[in-house]
């Protein structure tokens, strides 16, 4: 198994990966997800889905290079086809390795991180 699927591990480890599209989905709405991925292979009902969830809860989207089968394999699962990790510094380093592996994940990486500043900043100004 390669680092970004082990680091995949350790999220739901630490409690910090909901799966399936009820809990992706709704930790995209309660403001809870900092990134949803989708499996390579998800349906396209799904990533309609995913894809309205993101833009309107300002929640980063990637479809991830491995299918449903390998990601359910990953997690215990028969198949998995969209997941979302919850802790920020989780998001960030998950996208760190995706994107040294396959780069076309940077742009993710680079959005990601400036979220996360604006929101450090915003949160500085109000202490």
């Amino acid at each position: 198994m390669d680092k970004v699927l082990n680091f995949l591990g350790l999220c739901k480890r630490a409690g910090s990966l909901v799966t399936g599209e009820d809990g992706a989905l709704g930790a995209a709405r309660s403001g809870e997800a900092r990134l949803v991925m989708l499996a390579s292979d998800a349906a396209e009902n799904t990533s309609k889905k995913a894809g309205f969830y993101a833009e309107t809860c300002g929640v980063i989207l990637v479809r991830l290079p491995y299918d449903k089968d390998v990601l359910g394999d990953m997690l215990g699962r028969r198949v998995c086809a969209i997941m979302a990790i919850t802790d920020k510094n989780f998001a960030k380093s998950f996208l760190e390795k995706l994107s040294s592996d396959y780069p076309g994940y940077k742009p993710a990486l680079e959005e990601l991180t400036e979220k996360l500043k604006s929101r450090k900043e915003r949160r500085e100004k109000l202490h």
